[in-house]
């Protein structure tokens, strides 16, 4: 299996081809901003696997993953995707009248369009989706590397809220959101005495794991430390870094931040074996 990154995916340390510069001005962009998209030297590849991470600038990386996925089609191989954080995962539903479950359709799109035959995702946020079944995807999962860096003796893991319960077993708050900066949480955790890990799939404002905190220190709990798989905005991640006794945060996203390292997951795929902290959400 040959890998293949895209520049969004470029931070991670892995064995991998990169696209090229254009030959004439050396950049993956032209001056009105719209991409270049140019595999190097690949012939007799049998089996891809292109790996692209959704952030930053979602946008324009869905730019550079079409346009890689278009020009491997045309070498007739077998085709896979891995993303570390898949673009649009958010918006994994119709929220509203005339809008769109936006990564369904991104799904679609590879599978239909460009013949994607697998697609990987660490930790997708929406993973506990119903619609989730009718894809072809692996869900690998990040919480053994982090936990391989938990610095507790003892701890008890909790998520922010019920999305967290829904997506990984672990007990959480309640929560009313009255804006994208203003959440309320309630219920009562058994964390009294207890050191806690508060375990998430991704920071973004940080409003929910900021609440998170003081709601458990109000509980009783001692030391409170962080985990999250994907850090989306930095904003985000430094109110979760100022608030809590310690982060831990991958890098399935390009962040200073970011201290778990989810290379082996990748590599694991790689060579075919698969990862005891994958699993199949199908």
């Amino acid at each position: 299996m040959e890998l293949v990154v895209t520049p969004s995916a470029e931070h991670l340390d892995v064995d991998a081809r990169h696209l090229v510069s254009h030959p004439q001005n050396g950049t993956r962009q032209f001056p009105d901003s719209e991409v270049y998209v140019q595999l190097g030297d690949f012939d007799d590849v049998e089996e891809v696997l292109l790996v692209h991470s959704g952030q930053p600038d979602p946008n324009r990386g869905l730019a550079f993953l079409y346009g890689a996925l278009a020009a491997l089609a045309e070498r007739e191989c077998s085709l896979s995707v891995l993303f570390p954080y898949v673009p649009y995962g958010r918006q994994d539903k119709a929220f509203y009248e005339g809008t769109v479950n936006y990564v369904r359709s991104i799904f679609r799109v590879l599978t239909e369009h460009y013949g994607v035959e697998r697609i990987y995702a660490i930790d997708p946020h929406f993973s506990h989706r119903e619609w989730v079944r009718e894809v072809p995807l692996e869900v690998l999962r990040a919480f053994p590397l982090v936990e391989q860096q938990v610095e507790m003796d003892d701890y008890v893991v909790v998520g922010p809220d019920l999305g967290a319960v829904e997506r990984f077993g672990v007990a959480g708050f309640e929560k009313e959101r009255a804006s994208a900066v203003e959440v309320e949480l309630s219920g009562e955790l058994a964390v009294a005495g207890q050191n806690v890990l508060v375990f998430d799939d991704l920071v973004a404002t940080g409003t929910t794991m900021v609440e998170a905190f003081h709601r458990l220190k109000e509980q009783g709990a001692e030391t409170v430390q962080a985990a999250a798989v994907h850090g989306v905005l930095p904003e985000g991640i430094q109110r979760v870094g100022d608030t809590y006794d310690a982060l831990y945060l991958t890098n399935t996203i390009a962040s200073d931040a970011a201290t778990v390292r989810v290379e082996p997951l990748i590599r694991r795929v790689v060579a075919g074996g698969g990862a005891p902290s994958t699993t199949d959400e199908k």
